[in-house]
């Protein structure tokens, strides 16, 4: 598979969704948005994500694997704190299922699901109702961390042993990999879940 790596100087926030969203003027063409972006996402394990039954999974990066196409698409939300991040919303099959932070009933701490909302109608919502789905994305050195915005210190993680799901944790380090290689992918290519049968 053909990956290409991510560019260093890439950022995406709020100035980039202001300056692309579309423009209202009787004196010129409106201009149109610019969609998501997509991405493979690589763990510090060199493990991809992939789509398994509808939860994400890590495992190892072999050239059979294809790894899950995400959509990431920076959100108007802005940061309070400079240093959380970009803020970004991240979206798998073809941008129908997003990621989602938040506590399910009984449960003490929040959990990493997969909602079906489409990306493009998420990303219209107000502050309130797509807080959930924002992660902000940080640069540590050349990786990124992902962390919910509607629960602050929890990140997204995977596990040190291959095939476990993808979840959220508060406790970063150890056997939990907190951070994630983005890397560009090529319009040409797709992920298992864009292939049509």
């Amino acid at each position: 598979m053909s990956v290409l790596e991510e560019n260093p100087g890439m950022k995406m926030d709020c100035e980039d969704w202001e300056r692309d969203k579309p423009q209202c003027s009787s004196k010129g063409p409106r201009v149109k948005a610019r969609g998501p972006e997509k991405f493979t996402i690589h763990d510090g394990d060199h493990k991809v994500l992939v789509l398994d039954s509808e939860s994400l999974r890590a495992v190892p990066d072999k050239t059979y694997i294809l790894p899950e196409t995400f959509f990431v698409l920076a959100s108007r939300v802005k940061s309070a704190c400079e240093n959380k991040g970009s803020p970004i919303l991240l979206a798998v099959s073809k941008g129908e299922l997003c990621l989602c932070c938040d506590r399910k009933k009984g449960q003490s701490q929040p959990s990493l699901q997969l909602k079906k909302r489409k990306l493009s109608n998420l990303a219209a919502q107000k502050k309130w109702k797509c807080l959930p789905f924002i992660f902000y994305r940080n640069k540590v050195g050349s990786w990124n961390t992902l962390e919910s915005a509607a629960h602050p210190g929890w990140f997204v993680c995977t596990s040190a042993n291959p095939g476990e799901p993808v979840e959220m944790t508060k406790s970063r380090g150890g056997r939990k990999y907190t951070e994630f290689s983005f890397r560009h992918i090529c319009k040409t290519e797709m992920s298992p879940s864009e292939v049509s049968e």
